[in-house]
């Protein structure tokens, strides 16, 4: 007799249904899985029949084959015991077959407990994808249960409880309601920063049209502090945002559910892997960490030019494609960078008195490329604010986060055609008329049209009007050119 049960492993972020298969039949007692099982999953044997066991059952003493399905996928870790423990069970006769669309995910202890797997939410968005309603998994995983659409949680604490449950049909009986995925407080605010309204300004348009943004300027007037605030300016997410963002940090780091944009630093000594992903098995980066989110890159221009390198493709395509050891992955990556960096070595060029030479002002900025350099919409000048009695009172950071959410609305509602290379829909005739004369007259590549284009449309949702006029094409220009030193 075949007896079944579904389970799910984890294959990079995202979860992989795997369904289990046992037969239990004449032969000398043997316990055999198949299906590329990892030694977490060999080892399952010995916590299954001791399990077994500890509930007051026999466990059989025949020969047992276990398949998991696909055999293609390899099984890691040790959240496939319950479902292979209830496969046995059911191709014994001890439990029957359910026809409710039920899934398993917890590891048994050798006194038949039930134990918490950390990728418990992932593998519930796997399952609840290709139609699984119900997933038992350990009483102890209740503090890390998210809600999760068209799924019920189901927590035990023992595999006795289950089987007994099981027994008497009708599938399980113990759901559990998470609660809903909070908002959320940020511990820092725009308001902290006094000053620099202009600057400020340029992240509220960063924030508003997703604009990537480089903050230029002297050591000590504020780069850091601007840039880390950016993400309080973003909107809350929507739940299911927040869901995919959540398991993307079970997987590869820590950080408490919450409607909030995710903020990723790293130190500029990140290496590629790192910042991209890499390893094997494949593990998400910086970015993917950052995925709807921001990602500040603090002192930019001291990160590792590979590294960088490797940004390109997810500033354009908002993914990562990795292939380690014969195995391809795509990791989301849309993210919404934030660099901040020094004119020259002793960060004074444009500024202050520059001590530094200009071979060496040359050597520290060939760590940007200029193809990197022209995927990023907003180059901005911080200048120090130190010298000034009274520094302007600017609108609070409410009021600008208002403005971002209002913008966004607007140009949801605009047809996405700036790219285009006819006159797009909310644009004047002067505004068209002074991009041509831009990309005339301007060293501007196709994708620096496109961004001058974008940052317009999004000055004139800012702005409130239903048109781009010539005025917002000015502003795109200088907010794209003006923080690049000479020569860059």
């Amino acid at each position: 007799m075949v007896g079944t049960a579904v389970g799910a492993v984890l294959e990079g972020i995202r979860g992989a249904l795997v369904t289990v298969e046992a037969d239990v039949g004449r032969g000398l007692p043997q316990f055999h899985i198949v299906g590329l099982p990892d030694s977490a999953v060999n080892e399952s044997k010995l916590r299954i029949r001791s399990a077994i066991r500890q509930c007051g059952l026999e466990f059989p003493n025949q020969r047992i084959t276990v398949n998991l399905s696909p055999a293609s996928v390899r099984k890691r870790g040790a959240g496939l015991d319950l479902a292979i423990a209830v496969a046995i069970l059911r191709a014994a006769g001890v439990l029957p077959g359910s026809e409710t669309p039920l899934g398993f995910a917890a590891e048994l202890s050798l006194s038949g407990a039930l134990v918490a797997v950390p990728e418990a939410v992932n593998l519930a968005i796997a399952l609840a994808a290709e139609g699984i309603e119900h997933l038992v998994v350990a009483r102890a995983q209740a503090v890390t249960c998210v809600p999760v659409p068209n799924l019920t949680w189901h927590l035990y604490s023992h595999l006795a409880d289950l089987i007994r449950d099981l027994r008497a049909g009708g599938g399980p009986r113990r759901p559990y309601p998470p609660p809903p995925i909070p908002a959320g407080d940020s511990e820092v605010s725009l308001d902290d920063v006094l000053g620099q309204e202009a600057v400020k300004r340029a992240l509220v348009i960063a924030a508003a049209g997703h604009h990537h943004i480089l903050l230029v300027g002297p050591p000590g007037c504020g780069k850091t502090m601007l840039a880390e605030r950016l993400h309080t300016l973003l909107p809350d997410l929507s739940p299911a945002d927040a869901l995919e963002v959540h398991a993307i940090h079970l997987a590869g780091g820590s950080r408490q559910p919450t409607l909030r944009p995710p903020l990723r630093m790293p130190h500029h000594s990140v290496g590629q892997a790192g910042l991209i992903g890499g390893g094997s098995p494949p593990a998400p980066g910086e970015v993917t960490l950052a995925h709807r989110g921001v990602l500040v890159l603090d002192e930019m221009l001291e990160f590792r030019r590979a590294a960088l390198e490797a940004l390109r493709e997810p500033l354009v395509h908002g993914a990562v494609h990795l292939t380690r050891a014969g195995r391809s992955v795509t990791y989301p990556a849309a993210f919404l960078l934030v660099g901040t960096l020094n004119p020259c070595p002793c960060g004074q060029s444009g500024f202050g008195t520059c001590t530094c030479p200009q071979a060496a002002v040359q050597r520290y900025w060939s760590h940007l490329s200029g193809p990197l350099l022209d995927r990023i919409d907003m180059v901005i000048p911080v200048l120090p604010e130190h010298g000034r009695a009274v520094l302007p009172a600017g609108p609070r950071a409410s009021v600008l986060r208002q403005a971002v959410v209002t913008a966004r609305d607007a140009l949801a509602h605009r047809p996405a055609d700036a790219a285009t290379r006819t006159r797009p829909a909310d644009f004047t005739l002067a505004a068209h008329r002074r991009l041509q004369l831009a990309a005339e007259r301007l060293p501007l590549s196709q994708r620096g049209r496109q961004a001058i284009a974008r940052l317009a449309r999004t000055l004139s949702a800012l702005d409130g009007a239903d048109a781009v006029d010539a005025r917002h094409i000015d502003e795109a220009i200088a907010h794209r050119t003006t923080g690049l030193p000479q020569g860059r």
